[in-house]
């Protein structure tokens, strides 16, 4: 009788010892996925918009104009309260258009915008300030 008063809980210290490292990898390659797909749609929805500025323009250096305008006043908002060793990187964006003109109704017009970023890795006490 004894022995197993001795064994009990050693299960769960066995599940807690084995499945804690494996759940840790996998936490944070969830939270990596998780920003990478953030950014992913945060830019798809600024190229967006970006098109529609620049479509809208009446020629093609007041389109460029606007792209301009439209990616610098989004990367000000973002580095707002950030220190200056931390301020996240800008855009470079390429237009393709049919030779009709990028201008004229009915051409097909194709904005890519591009942009690096670090996929951050948070720690515990950075991870309970998110969910909070």
């Amino acid at each position: 009788m004894n022995r197993k008063r001795d064994e009990q809980g050693s299960a769960i210290a066995e599940f807690v010892l084995i499945a804690t490292p494996l759940f840790i990898p996998a936490l944070i390659f969830f939270s990596s996925m998780q920003q990478s797909a953030k950014e992913e749609m945060t830019v798809s929805t600024l190229a967006r918009q970006s098109l529609r500025a620049f479509i809208t323009a009446d020629d093609l250096s007041q389109g460029h104009q606007r792209i301009r305008f439209i990616l610098n006043q989004y990367r000000e908002l973002e580095n707002q309260g950030r220190s200056s060793d931390d301020q996240r990187s800008g855009f470079t964006y390429n237009i393709s258009c049919q030779s009709q003109g990028c201008l004229k109704p009915g051409s097909l017009v194709e904005l890519s915008l591009y942009r690096s970023f670090e996929i951050e890795v948070y720690d515990s006490d950075q991870m309970a300030r998110i969910e909070n």
